[in-house]
């Protein structure tokens, strides 16, 4: 690959992640809830395309693969750090990134281990997410006869499973999108190499090999605590209302320097 073509798709990243950023001011600015749930999911749609968009560039040989590295998130202690532990691993998951944890004097560590690009976007959506949950579990009643710990704890541990289902469903959707548009008649993309979804594929190996290499002799977290049926239900069903991209996001952009 040209120094021009590195530049070329430099100079393109940075724009797709221009827009992205310009979405979510939209969404954070607007006084019109539907205006801000718009504007914020087509920045979250757009994050995908960007992810499949890197992996095609990848199996063309038209873009260098980065290093793998590791981003600690503090996620604290308390009664609900399972619940966000599991929050963050659902996001890390949807973007091939490994999670593993530790403990601190100060509270539970998540390491999230990936490429710096996935990396930065798990953090990203993260802490969107957490937010979202959070203000949802404040609103939810708990019901008569229940505690209200036990019950908000299987709220959060719900949303964050039906979250990641659904990122893990839209970037499947976006690979799948993408690549029968690569192979249908008279497409303008050049084909052959190996396929967006082999190269996502190669990138989970990849930190899966990175693991081994620097933590040989990884330990087990014990389970969790079990979660109530029902708040874990409601918790679900708030977790398939969340923007994949929030508007209270921006505060994330700028503590990494976005």
């Amino acid at each position: 690959m040209s120094t021009t073509d590195s530049t070329t798709n430099a100079d393109a990243s940075e724009a797709t992640l221009r827009r992205i950023r310009g979405l979510l001011d939209q969404a954070e600015n607007t006084p019109y809830p539907s205006e801000a749930e718009s504007f914020a999911t087509k920045a979250a749609e757009l994050m995908a395309r960007h992810r499949v968009d890197e992996a095609l560039l990848e199996r063309r040989g038209r873009s260098d693969r980065p290093g793998i590295v590791e981003v600690d998130v503090e996620l604290g202690r308390g009664q609900y750090v399972r619940a966000r532990l599991a929050l963050l691993g659902a996001v890390a998951e949807a973007f091939d990134c490994r999670l593993l944890t530790s403990s601190r004097p100060e509270g539970r560590v998540g390491h999230v281990i990936g490429e710096q690009r996935d990396t930065d976007r798990v953090s990203l959506l993260y802490t969107s997410l957490l937010v979202q949950a959070t203000r949802a579990a404040d609103v939810e009643e708990t019901p008569r006869g229940q505690a209200r710990v036990p019950f908000r704890r299987g709220f959060l541990v719900g949303f964050a499973e039906r979250v990641g289902e659904r990122l893990a469903a839209r970037m499947a959707e976006e690979v799948a999108r993408r690549e029968s548009a690569g192979s249908a008649p008279g497409a303008t993309e050049p084909t052959g190499g190996p396929s967006a979804a082999l190269v996502l594929a190669d990138r989970r190996d990849r930190v899966s090999e990175w693991i081994d290499d620097h933590y040989p002799r990884l330990g087990r977290l014990g389970r969790p605590t079990p979660v109530h049926a029902g708040a874990h239900s409601r918790g679900s069903a708030a977790g398939d209302q969340a923007d994949l991209g929030d508007r209270s996001v921006r505060s994330a952009h700028r503590r990494l320097g976005r």
